[in-house]
């Protein structure tokens, strides 16, 4: 299987497989559509599909890198949980005296 026929099945044919192909699959006026922007070509090769540079849902753009909302505002995103500089929890973890939370 070509690389884009994976991606036409995990796609098209998977929202037709799921009776929501009307609705869902492929870009098209009318039907709902959440979708990515690739740095590279993931028809050439399925392992580019992590090549992430944008993600858009619900009409807003996102850069993958941070989730910063690049469009139609630009607006910076929370910081991620689990990124130990950013997280303010384990930030006063870190301030605490020892033995004391």
């Amino acid at each position: 299987m070509t690389p884009f026929d994976a991606l036409r099945v995990a796609t098209t044919l998977g929202a037709q497989a799921l009776g929501l192909g009307k609705d869902l699959g492929s870009l098209e006026v009318g039907k709902m559509a959440d979708l990515v922007v690739f740095d590279k070509d993931p028809t050439v090769n399925l392992q580019n599909t992590a090549a992430i540079k944008f993600v858009m849902k619900n009409g807003r753009m996102y850069d993958a890198t941070n989730l910063n909302e690049v469009y139609p505002r630009q607006a910076k995103g929370a910081p991620f949980p689990w990124n130990e500089d950013e997280s303010p929890t384990r930030d006063k973890m870190k301030a605490a005296p020892a033995g004391k939370p």
